[in-house]
């Protein structure tokens, strides 16, 4: 089980690295993914991850999603790393963060965590000609997160679009026999858990009430770090960055 992470409540970033064996580092995504203003985007994550070149990396996730195009370029980072990887779900992986969690060949979820897939959205402002450019670009990008679900899972198209629509939650179990996780683990501490506010800054529109009342356990204090600005922030930021 890994030690608890405590990240500092000023500058904080939504990722870490642990290198504390010799052949092997740890990479915790324990946040929302995709930070541009304080410079902590998927590049400076890529960029770290390199310094590791041979090394195994050991991806522990516990993140509501985030930026999409933040997250596929860790997915591709993670799936082209030479030294190999291993996706460990800690608790949470939802939306973007699911996509992550499929960069490696073996993915462990933990028999308490949970998973969810659903439609990208974005913040649009402009003349309808400028909505109607963005509903375009949405369903570009649901088809290239498709073809990431399909690929590992071996699922048909129409039926992750389908689940997609509907904003699907799995269990470990329910995972495992969609074909998202390779394993089950033993459950952890760090149970699944996200406050109701993130859930709805980030557009979650069927999260399972057991999500929100695991945040009361003690142990999930040292899971999500403080962040410097609002999450309302944050999510306004990304779905601005991304349709640039």
């Amino acid at each position: 089980m890994p030690k608890p992470i405590n990240f500092p409540a000023s500058g904080s970033r939504w990722f870490d690295f642990r290198a504390e064996k010799a052949d092997s580092v740890d990479l915790y995504i324990y946040d929302v993914v995709g930070d541009s203003w304080t410079g902590n985007d998927a590049a400076a994550l890529v960029k770290e991850i390199s310094n590791y070149k041979k090394k195994h990396v050991n991806v522990r996730i516990n993140s509501p999603g985030g930026s999409v195009f933040d997250g596929v370029a860790i997915y591709n980072a993670i799936k082209s790393h030479e030294g190999g990887a291993t996706t460990y779900i800690d608790g949470l992986a939802a939306s973007i963060a699911s996509i992550i969690a499929l960069a490696s060949d073996r993915v462990v979820m933990a028999d308490n965590a949970m998973m969810m897939i659903h439609n990208p959205s974005v913040l649009s402002f402009g003349e309808a000609k400028d909505l109607r450019k963005d509903a375009d670009t949405l369903d570009q990008i649901k088809e290239t997160l498709i073809n990431t679900y399909a690929a590992k899972t071996k699922k048909e198209r129409e039926k992750i679009a389908a689940d997609m629509d509907a904003e699907t939650w799995f269990t470990a179990s329910e995972a495992l026999a969609y074909g998202l996780v390779s394993e089950i683990s033993s459950p952890m501490k760090a149970a699944a858990c996200v406050s109701q506010s993130v859930a709805e800054t980030l557009g979650f529109r069927r999260a399972p009430e057991s999500l929100f009342k695991a945040q009361a356990e003690p142990s999930a204090k040292t899971i999500f770090p403080t962040v410097p600005r609002s999450l309302l922030e944050r999510r306004l930021a990304l779905m601005e960055k991304e349709t640039q």
